[in-house]
């Protein structure tokens, strides 16, 4: 496994997109590919996530912040537009806050609006009540924690693919693409350190840190609108929130569809050239 693996194309002023947890770097690759003319697009697996090492100390978000400060260090890159998706929202936040004179722009894809629940019923169902109780126990014994936990956590390789791109599309509400496709079928394997990413990560206040942010930052927001009432609820809830108390760095963009915004027919066809435009 590498220190750090990315798929980069293009050519230009650099650009790092960060996935969701679970999910590779070619996550961002429809991003990628329409900003590859003038940005050259880092497509980064996170640590521990993929094909990327991980992380084996306490993952606070100086140190998260440090993993990525690392990686364009080794690439020789003073300055960059940072991308990220969920939990690689998550680590755009992280570095821009420890170092914003390193980003030139930072764009959020779902991320920053919603701190992680304390229990994400969403994301893990009944197991969820257990949640606090094991982030207690990962506190005070981490690694041995994370070892007996890690099966619970991840499979291995799917046996058909395509059940679980059908799968994936209908409860996220999307179409299927070739986007979808190629992320799917590209290996990503969680690691007991991609666990350890992942509990630091439900330990940060993202909400707190995106409201003290220094640099210019866009957040598309999925609204969840015929996706999931309840999400829906909590998202304008934590919008108004957010207008409430948002600096004047922050600009805020609503995408109709769920959590995969970038996936999403609204973002595609009235954001990502905006993106773009506002980019460079």
């Amino acid at each position: 496994m590498e220190d750090f693996y990315a798929e980069i194309i293009g050519t230009g002023q650099d650009a790092i997109f960060l996935p969701a947890g679970g999910m590779p770097g070619v996550e961002g690759l429809n991003i990628a590919e329409h900003l590859k003319n003038d940005f050259r697009v880092h497509m980064l697996d996170l640590p521990g996530i993929g094909r990327s090492a991980g992380i084996a100390e306490k993952c606070t978000s100086k140190v998260m912040a440090d993993w990525l400060k690392e990686y364009l260090d080794k690439q020789e890159i003073e300055k960059a537009v940072l991308i990220g998706h969920s939990l690689g929202g998550g680590f755009a936040i992280y570095f821009a806050h420890h170092y914003p004179e390193r980003v030139t722009q930072l764009f959020l894809l779902d991320q920053g609006h919603k701190d992680f629940p304390r229990i994400p019923f969403q994301e893990f169902g009944p197991f969820a009540l257990a949640f606090p109780i094991l982030n207690w126990m990962v506190h005070l014994c981490r690694r041995p924690v994370l070892k007996i936990l890690h099966p619970l956590f991840s499979s291995p390789p799917s046996e058909d693919v395509e059940k679980d791109i059908d799968r994936f599309c209908e409860a996220v509400n999307l179409p299927k693409s070739n986007y979808i496709d190629q992320t799917f079928y590209t290996p990503c394997e969680v690691t007991i350190e991609g666990l350890n990413v992942m509990f630091g990560f439900y330990n940060t206040p993202l909400v707190s840190m995106v409201q003290k942010l220094t640099v210019p930052t866009t957040l598309f927001y999925a609204s969840f609108k015929g996706v999931n009432k309840a999400e829906e609820a909590r998202t304008i809830k934590a919008i108004d929130r957010l207008l409430q108390r948002r600096n004047s760095k922050l600009t805020i963009k609503r995408v109709d569809g769920g959590h995969y915004v970038h996936w999403n027919n609204d973002y595609v066809k009235n954001h990502i050239a905006e993106q773009f435009i506002s980019s460079h």
